[in-house]
């Protein structure tokens, strides 16, 4: 806290997976690097209650193989399996993804359509930050210079509950054309009740598909009203031209990818 106090040119190391490429391209340059690998109290996984509690410093593999995560939220086990490869996902934190804020990673989908809360340290104290005010742009998150996530809080729901994470990538381990992560929750009548659904991949940032949740809201998922979610929420992306893919072919891959995760989030809601 006393080398981050003061100092907005100073970075903070937790895996290193997206920092340390960025120095070696001279993308980034700060004065000096906070080491925090060491801190291990913030490495673990607790289920308490309601809540599934996460520290910062937490690797994607951890997560990926915590019974914890795969009994309560598949969504989660789901994207982490799925980030690049094991090398990265032995080194890489949960933490470091978020913060990173890039638009293609898969975690700041997950955690947005968990509604997750991320709860950021400085001298001061603490305070708690929600996901959807927590990603703030291409590479930008609310956390101040002086602030550091150490770790995030997921409600977990209880029964009639589902959720699942897909993406389409450019070949083993690449970088993401489209992701989409969803949750809902259904009623006794066999209608959806709650859903949030989140994008990655094709905007500035990762977002929600608001008016596409509230269209399925009272409904059950049939074949007419998933193509019509699916082109709302296509209608709310933000893709680009890039090397990995175009505009057109992101925005057909997202259209797919959300009746996937739509039907696979019902699937698991009403087997329980």
């Amino acid at each position: 806290m006393e080398l981050l106090d003061g100092n907005p040119e100073v970075k903070v190391l937790a895996g290193g997976q997206s920092l340390i490429p960025s120095l070696k391209l001279r993308e980034l340059s700060p004065k000096a690097l906070v080491d925090i690998t060491g801190i291990k109290d913030l490495c673990y996984v607790h289920h308490e209650g309601h809540a599934l509690t996460i520290g910062a410093l937490t690797t994607v593999s951890a997560i990926e193989n915590d019974r914890a995560v795969a009994s309560s939220l598949p969504v989660l086990r789901e994207a982490a399996e799925q980030i690049a490869d094991p090398l990265v996902r032995n080194r890489g934190t949960i933490g470091g993804n978020l913060c990173n804020a890039d638009p293609v990673n898969d975690l700041p989908a997950v955690v947005l359509a968990l509604n997750a809360s991320m709860v950021a340290m400085n001298k001061r104290g603490t305070r708690s930050i929600d996901a959807d005010s927590f990603f703030a742009g291409m590479g930008r998150t609310a956390l101040g210079p002086d602030e550091i996530l150490t770790r995030v809080e997921i409600p977990v729901q209880g029964a009639r509950f589902g959720s699942a994470y897909c993406k389409v990538r450019k070949g083993s381990g690449g970088f993401s054309i489209a992701g989409v992560a969803s949750c809902l929750s259904v009623a006794s009548d066999a209608t959806i009740a709650r859903c949030r659904i989140a994008m990655t991949a094709v905007a500035p940032t990762v977002l929600r598909a608001e008016n596409a949740e509230r269209a399925l809201l009272g409904k059950m998922p049939s074949d007419s009203m998933l193509d019509r979610v699916a082109r709302l929420a296509v209608d709310a992306s933000q893709p680009s031209n890039d090397l990995t893919a175009s505009e057109e072919y992101r925005r057909t891959v997202l259209y797919k990818l959300i009746i996937a995760v739509l039907d696979a989030s019902y699937q698991r809601a009403t087997v329980q």
